[in-house]
């Protein structure tokens, strides 16, 4: 006997293999526990497709920056203490046992990271990854962050725990963090910008001593709200009150000030100092003075202080500027409209001025 096959049996077929489908749903008798793993079969599917799935994503990222910089790695490690290291362990700090009861477990960081490429590390901080708990990254464009993150990951492998405590904490490694009242708020921000407000590891967080009050208020309140864009500042200040923010603004502007010795080239010098004083006029961008010298920000404490600050700093600001990742319009258009050559010299001239003769 022979079973012709038609169209109508094809289509009968397909429909009672989905009806057959959502009635072994609706009944509920599959496992979904996490206890009891996957299956090899389905292990070896998922991870599969993931794998392949990020390799071929990876291709659209950038180059990435120099990733063996002492300052990137820094900055990726004082937010993995805090938002990573509970689920994936650190060099001498284990994984927490109850993660190691998810499905899929978590990597275990602690001993090493797998075989990934930067690129591919890149789009998974970045995005994620479905069905495992692995969320995506808080602020997704911004890359610098990320590949702070991607730099930190591919040292892991390198660090004794003494390193990672150091690198993550700077000189409040080994001290306890966090805690009750205000202290404990003071030793979660030195973890990256240390007790005196004036940063770590070179140029790797930004100097908060000696800004005013106005502006640091402005800034975590921008910070927790994401109006101003940062995953690694939106953690530490979505979960402070008002007061503990003014506090924290008072604390750190009656911190003081000093200078950083700095070693920039003469022609770079001049030409940040010229911009800095004069603006350009020909590009429509007025001097930075005019509104960051230090009788301007007598007339508006809110404006922030520039000289002294970590030029690296001031660079990827205005390049944030310029990309629309910070939205305030003024310097929005004025990011645009410098070079990038122009807002190196610039933030070359502010880092190593020391205020003194700046006027305006």
């Amino acid at each position: 006997m022979t079973i012709r096959l038609t169209w109508k049996r094809l289509f009968l077929g397909l429909g009672g293999l989905a009806l057959g489908g959502l009635f072994v749903i609706w009944i509920g008798i599959f496992n979904i526990g996490a206890t009891g793993g996957h299956w090899a079969i389905t292990d070896w599917l998922l991870h599969g497709a993931m794998r392949s799935s990020v390799r071929t994503y990876s291709l659209l990222v950038e180059t990435p920056p120099p990733l063996a910089d002492r300052a990137l790695q820094a900055r990726g490690a004082g937010h993995y203490a805090e938002g990573c290291a509970p689920c994936h362990g650190a060099p001498g700090e284990p994984q927490n046992p109850a993660m190691r009861r998810s499905t899929p477990p978590p990597p275990d960081f602690s001993r090493g990271i797998d075989d990934w490429g930067s690129k591919e590390l890149f789009r998974i901080v970045q995005h994620g990854v479905r069905f495992t708990g692995m969320p995506g990254w808080i602020v997704p464009e911004r890359h610098d962050e990320v590949w702070a993150m991607v730099a930190f990951l591919e040292a892991i492998p390198r660090l004794s725990p003494e390193e990672y405590r150091r690198l993550s904490a700077g000189e409040m490694a080994g001290k306890p963090l966090g805690g009750e009242g205000f202290e404990g708020l003071l030793s979660d921000c030195a973890r990256c910008h240390n007790a005196d407000g004036l940063g770590r590891d070179g140029a790797a967080f930004p100097r908060l001593a000696g800004q005013s009050e106005a502006y640091l208020l402005h800034a975590l309140r921008a910070f927790a709200s994401g109006e101003r864009a940062s995953a690694m500042m939106r953690l530490p200040t979505e979960r402070l009150d008002e007061a503990e923010m003014r506090a924290l603004a008072s604390h750190y502007a009656a911190l003081p000030w000093s200078p950083a010795p700095q070693n920039f080239p003469a022609e770079q010098l001049a030409l940040g100092e010229r911009i800095a004083r004069e603006g350009l006029p020909a590009a429509q961008v007025p001097s930075c003075l005019s509104c960051h010298g230090a009788e301007a920000r007598a007339r508006n404490p809110a404006w922030p202080r520039l000289d002294g600050q970590h030029a690296p700093y001031l660079e990827n600001q205005l390049a944030l500027f310029r990309n629309g990742q910070r939205r305030e319009p003024v310097m929005r258009t004025i990011g645009d409209r410098l070079t990038e050559e122009q807002a190196s010299a610039v933030a070359a001239w502010f880092a190593a001025s020391s205020g003194a003769s700046q006027g305006r």
